[in-house]
């Protein structure tokens, strides 16, 4: 999901499809509701992995192009969407070169894939590819700041990956701010919990987030503090992890 391939370590796609997020049915409502996308709708979804979020585009039969550049995880969703969904295209491409036609896509969608993107370049051809009128929405998980448990699992995130952004609402507003410019973005923020066992936990983590994987240096240090983490907060072997979703949603000046 990044401008190249991410860097990926053994058993992450196993990660992808056991321990994906689930989301809820009020963040697709709101892009067909309040953002314009449609059963019509010609959707890039970057950025894409395993299509967990291309399959909900697919089954409100919109036609969607997955872009996603490593590898596995495209071959993953192409042999689990294609025979489904004959509106599911697949793509090996980035953000920053989507190799897309001139002003051919009506949205894009990137969930929880933004944060790997070089910014101004995607931004750039965002509005390339983009039709007049079309939008982009932005969606970010994160551990909750109102939970004591979800934001120790949030600074332990920080301490051991490079590529996540400051999460507070101001901080998060002025990189979207910068994104959207004089056009504007709306807003959509849902909060979940779940109740994980170690290794949904971990495995949540790690499929969520670019952690060291089993052979990168530092993966020893994470899985001890993830296992001190779960020691501390965990009662008759679960913890609670409560997480906020947010959606930036909006217009950019397309080109021509």
């Amino acid at each position: 999901m990044l401008t190249g391939s991410r860097s990926r370590s053994p058993g992450m796609v196993e990660n992808y499809l056991k321990y994906k997020l689930d989301y809820p049915r009020k963040l697709i409502d709101f892009l067909y509701n309040e953002c314009d996308f449609s059963w019509e709708s010609v959707i890039a979804d970057i950025g894409s992995g395993t299509g967990t979020f291309t399959r909900l585009l697919l089954e409100r039969g919109s036609r969607v192009v997955a872009i996603e550049p490593d590898r596995e995880l495209r071959e993953t969703a192409e042999r689990i969407l294609e025979d489904e969904f004959p509106r599911f295209f697949s793509l090996e491409a980035t953000a920053e070169n989507t190799t897309l036609s001139d002003r051919s896509i009506h949205h894009i969608v990137c969930a929880q894939s933004f944060h790997f993107f070089d910014t101004k370049k995607c931004r750039k051809e965002f509005r390339r590819v983009l039709r007049p009128g079309g939008s982009v929405a932005l969606i970010v998980m994160m551990p909750s700041c109102h939970d004591e448990f979800s934001s120790e699992c949030e600074a332990l995130i920080r301490r051991h990956s490079k590529d996540i952004p400051e999460t507070g609402d101001s901080s998060l507003d002025s990189i979207y701010s910068d994104f959207f410019q004089k056009f504007g973005y709306s807003t959509l923020s849902l909060s979940s919990q779940l109740s994980l066992d170690f290794d949904s936990f971990s495995g949540r983590l790690l499929s969520s987030f670019n952690l060291p994987g089993p052979f990168d240096e530092g993966h020893e240090d994470l899985m001890e503090e993830m296992d001190l983490l779960f020691e501390l907060y965990q009662q008759s072997g679960r913890v609670t992890y409560m997480y906020d979703l947010k959606v930036y949603a909006g217009k950019l000046d397309t080109v021509g």
